[in-house]
């Protein structure tokens, strides 16, 4: 029983952190965001913030809005897209960019140009170099100066596509998301960066 009534008020601290964060993204953009900010907001000590999460970006990381853009952007198999009937957006990232448009206001907020280099650093990876991870297996790449060449791919391809996704947000999503998702995908297979893999 007093199991049960830790796990509720874990759950219970971790809703009110959530939600706090999410309004002050709504109402006051990425710049009021910190740790007191929060803590204020969501009726909680400092002490109860740390006991969950190690910084605020690990709280926007465990947010349920990113685990769910992790689960549809996915490692990208390469060689499914370069092969991708041409003209068609790969629909790993046609499903990505839908539900970025889903919940704008929270991604906008994220990919805004103040945001802090921590923040812009951790996104990169996670919607950018992460995706690319798969050449890292190609077995193309075997020998030191291919394992190289692929580092200095994987950077290009995810700073490229954050690039892309922070544009589009910007731009207030000028372009619906089918759009966007089939310009990245012929971006990537026309990249010189995967004539090298054949």
């Amino acid at each position: 029983m007093v199991e049960n009534r830790t796990d509720l008020r874990v759950i219970r601290s971790r809703m009110l952190m959530e939600n706090a964060l999410l309004s002050i993204l709504e109402k006051e953009g990425i710049k009021g965001l910190t740790v007191k900010n929060l803590c204020d907001k969501a009726g909680i000590n400092r002490g109860t913030f740390y006991l969950h999460y190690r910084d605020i970006f690990h709280l926007i990381e465990e947010t349920e809005f990113i685990k769910g853009l992790l689960s549809v952007f996915e490692p990208i198999p390469i060689q499914e897209l370069v092969h991708h009937p041409d003209q068609e957006a790969f629909p790993p990232i046609t499903q990505a960019f839908q539900y970025m448009n889903k919940h704008a206001s929270f991604f906008k907020a994220l990919f805004h140009s103040e945001s802090p280099a921590e923040l812009k650093e951790r996104l990169q990876y996670l919607v950018g170099t992460r995706l690319y991870e798969n050449l890292k297996r190609d077995p193309s790449y075997t020998n030191d100066e291919s394992r190289l060449f692929t580092d200095y791919a994987i950077a290009y391809l995810g700073n490229a596509q954050f690039g892309i996704i922070q544009h589009w947000f910007m731009t207030d999503r000028s372009m619906p998301p089918e759009d966007i998702a089939r310009m990245l995908t012929t971006y990537i297979r026309n990249t010189p960066c995967l004539d090298h893999n054949g």
